[in-house]
């Protein structure tokens, strides 16, 4: 935090790579992917992301870029979301990704299937998601112009809403009730890549949301 705080305070951009140079030399400006510190990790049951921005990597900050490695295995979802600070642009580096994206109401409803070396672009606050629909394990990088992009999970931000009012903006309570809304609370799974049903037992691959990463990987 403290080096960050130094960063930002720099009077210009010299000075912000005299601050990281001396505080890691050269090394500071390289972020490995293999070997990604802990706060850039984010887990899931069906993969993880692990996202260089400027939290996580501090050579970033004050440049309006990030990049996050995406693994996905076989019937990984990355659950529906969107980034209100950037758009991304996704390079698929292993497998097929099938891709969703809405921008507003009224809006078309994008969806591609990319390969290996195709690209696709989300546009600022969009929301979309990404699906490994096969039997194998996908990997892509996802491209952002800002170190700071952010993400919100729509569904649980959804379902953090005052019980009463997420009723209403289903239908009423002649459409789900309190207790529909608990289930689908703690129903909700944790982490960014979540595992598809349909998809598990086509692949004849064994359910269970409980599973450690370790299993899943």
């Amino acid at each position: 935090k403290d080096l960050t705080t130094e960063i930002l305070l720099a009077p210009n951009q010299v000075a912000r790579i005299q601050i990281l140079a001396n505080t890691g030399g050269n090394e500071s400006f390289v972020f490995d992917y293999n070997n990604p510190p802990a706060a850039a990790v984010v887990p899931g049951p069906a993969g993880k992301v692990i996202a260089a921005t400027g939290s996580s990597f501090p050579a970033l900050i004050g440049l309006n870029s990030g990049m996050a490695l995406f693994e996905v295995n076989a019937c990984g979802l990355v659950a529906p979301h969107l980034h209100p600070r950037s758009e991304e642009y996704i390079f698929v580096t292993k497998g097929q990704i099938f891709t969703q994206f809405l921008t507003e109401t009224g809006s078309e409803l994008i969806s591609n299937k990319i390969t290996r070396k195709q690209a696709t672009i989300f546009p600022r606050g969009s929301i979309h998601l990404e699906f490994n629909p096969t039997c194998d394990k996908a990997e892509f990088v996802g491209a952002f112009n800002s170190e700071d992009p952010g993400t919100a999970f729509i569904a649980p931000n959804f379902f953090s809403f005052d019980e009463e009012l997420i009723m209403n903006s289903l239908g009423g309570s002649t459409v789900i009730s309190g207790s529909d809304i608990e289930s689908i609370k703690h129903g909700i799974p944790n982490g960014a890549v979540v595992n598809v049903l349909e998809c598990l037992n086509r692949c004849g691959l064994p359910v269970n949301e409980k599973r450690s990463l370790r299993t899943v990987m």
